[in-house]
């Protein structure tokens, strides 16, 4: 190892430096304000898979700025799009929670220490009801002396999405069993899902990346009905099921799965091998309801179809 001795450079610099290594570059004003406002180090994980394998960072014959830009602006309406189905889905959870468990059990169930699983996950989320606010929570005290703590439904609206999920994990086994008849699977398949989709809802908030990128935290538990769909779970694909399959009790699944292939039909440059895509997924059941795809955009052939998970740095 030794020490770090790279400059920064000016965007004017950048661009010289892809023109240098092979990059073409039909519009350099409209380049530079990409350097300028979107900035080359979050572009060049993009330029990987157009490079030429084994060549000191040369990109392919033929591939230009705008073919980065594709990829990049791909991932990010694919983070878009999911955060959009993630919405949904967190949404649902907490009617569920309410209508499955609070209507039963009453407004303040999670005072008794006995609606979790262990008395430990009953202390944890005590200390977390206790000190999230929103306006509900606030008018609840300004109003009510009794019980001292707002309603579940009150509290459940100022808890993000992590929390929600934990929550649904670690309340006691018929309490989720009661939930999970909404969903239409066992509760131990919704724990693992609702956590993976947390992962994935963090990495979309926070602008990571979804293309290509190797999923390794929180792996989809596969449910005995989508155990073809879900074989790998280490990449997009897996995920992309789980939140659609969730979706359909929604009555959004074909909605949003539309909007998927919709999205990748418009980016042919994406390689959905990468993604985890099997060869013939367009040809499964749970793929086949969108309609006639657009591809008025001319194609252009996949310079590399291969994944690429390497580091960004250079």
């Amino acid at each position: 190892m030794g020490p770090y001795r790279k400059p920064a450079l000016s965007p004017t610099a950048l661009l010289s430096h892809l023109q240098g290594r092979g990059l073409l570059i039909p519009d350099p004003v409209r380049a530079l304000q990409v350097l300028e406002y979107v900035g080359y180090y979050r572009l060049l994980i993009y330029m990987r898979s157009l490079q030429v394998p084994g060549s000191p960072k040369l990109f392919a014959s033929g591939v230009t700025f705008d073919d980065v830009l594709s990829l990049y602006e791909f991932d990010r309406q694919l983070r878009l799009l999911c955060l959009d189905g993630i919405e949904r889905v967190e949404v649902a959870l907490r009617a569920a929670i309410v209508s499955q468990v609070a209507v039963p059990h009453g407004s303040h169930f999670y005072l008794d220490y006995r609606a979790f699983e262990k008395a430990e996950y009953y202390v944890e989320f005590f200390n977390v009801a206790t000190k999230v606010r929103n306006q509900g929570i606030d008018h609840y005290r300004a109003k009510y002396d009794h019980p001292p703590f707002p309603p579940i439904w009150a509290i459940m609206e100022a808890l993000t999405y992590g929390q929600l999920s934990h929550l649904f994990s670690r309340l006691a086994l018929p309490h989720r069993k009661q939930i999970a008849l909404r969903f239409g699977f066992d509760e131990s398949v919704l724990v693992s899902w609702f956590r993976s989709l947390n992962v994935l809802r963090n990495m979309c908030a926070h602008h990571n990346r979804l293309w290509n990128f190797p999923l390794l935290v929180d792996k989809p538990k596969a449910a005995k009905r989508l155990k073809d769909e879900l074989a790998a779970t280490d990449r997009f694909y897996a995920r992309a099921v789980v939140l659609s399959t969730l979706l359909d009790t929604t009555g959004h699944g074909d909605e949003w799965r539309r909007r998927l292939v919709m999205l990748l039909a418009r980016y042919p440059i994406v390689e959905t091998g990468s993604m985890g895509f099997p060869a013939d997924w367009r040809s499964r059941s749970l793929w086949n309801h969108p309609p006639s795809l657009d591809r008025t955009r001319p194609v252009r052939p996949r310079v590399v179809a291969a994944a690429v998970s390497g580091r960004a740095d250079e």
